[in-house]
């Protein structure tokens, strides 16, 4: 496996040249699952419960969105299809790519009631999902969380702080009123597809 700043500097060098395609599919993942939704909820006002309703809702129809956003990137580093329609493939495999994001989103929000560590421990054990529904076209929902939890046996602390090493570029975009997203979720997303293939590969090796 490789340094935090390795990562980084690979991320950086895939992105060479293609900055501007990132961040317009970053533009297009923004603005359809938070734009939308903002717009969607904006007229309730008062209503809280609607307007939760309505967002949480919403956030699910996204998930198979949220899952083409990170596969955009592990086809970016492997020199592979990155135009914008790619952004939807999550919807041609949606009950799989649905229900591994549903179940892991629930299994996270259950470990975050019990006090925030399990939350992120259990966030870092299926942080891999998404890549492996991408790599196994056959794999069960279920069995490609139970892939990534065996994939991260070891590496759980590693990947904690390689994500935590983004968080002053984080603190940076919210200080440019979020517009520094848009290069952000790519050089982090890009960084991430980084860690799978190794991860991948040490597997398999």
């Amino acid at each position: 496996m490789d340094s935090n700043q390795g990562y980084k500097n690979r991320a950086l060098a895939s992105l060479e040249g293609k900055w501007s395609t990132a961040a317009i599919a970053a533009l297009i993942y923004f603005a359809l699952s938070e734009g939308i939704s903002y717009v969607a909820t904006a007229p309730m006002g008062d209503n809280l419960t609607i307007s939760y309703g309505t967002q949480g809702f919403w956030e699910l129809l996204c998930l198979p969105l949220g899952w083409g956003f990170a596969i955009f990137f592990l086809n970016l580093i492997r020199n592979e299809d990155i135009n914008y329609e790619r952004l939807f493939d999550g919807y041609k495999d949606f009950v799989r790519v649905f229900l591994a994001g549903f179940l892991c989103v629930m299994a996270i929000a259950i470990g975050f009631v019990f006090f925030i560590v399990p939350g992120i421990i259990l966030a870092l054990m299926f942080s891999q999902t998404e890549y492996i529904l991408k790599d196994d076209k056959q794999i069960s929902a279920a069995d490609a969380m139970a892939k990534s939890m065996k994939m991260m046996n070891g590496h759980k602390a590693e990947l904690f702080w390689l994500m935590l090493s983004f968080i002053g570029w984080f603190l940076l975009s919210i200080l440019t009123l979020g517009i520094g997203f848009l290069l952000l979720a790519p050089y982090f997303s890009t960084t991430m597809a980084h860690y799978y293939e190794d991860l991948k590969a040490e597997q398999q090796g």
